[in-house]
């Protein structure tokens, strides 16, 4: 049987847990976007034209990753 107070100890780890995989998807989320903003201002100075659509194209996967992320939160 638990207790009242073994029961807000636990209440308190659980919103403790979240907060913290919270940061850690917020910056994952930094990390992406700062990922796809960098795969396209180094695809303007590319010269092959399969360079530019390969680094496009991870800078399109990045940005996508932050809306999933961004949508699987709500």
């Amino acid at each position: 049987m638990t207790t009242q107070t073994q029961a807000e100890t636990e209440s308190r780890k659980d919103a403790a847990e979240t907060e913290s995989r919270t940061d850690a998807l917020d910056w994952a989320v930094f990390g992406c976007l700062a990922a796809g903003g960098v795969g396209i201002i180094k695809a303007l100075n590319m010269d092959k034209a399969l360079d530019i659509l390969i680094c496009l194209l991870g800078s399109v996967v990045a940005f996508s990753v932050v809306f999933f992320v961004h949508l699987r939160k709500r």
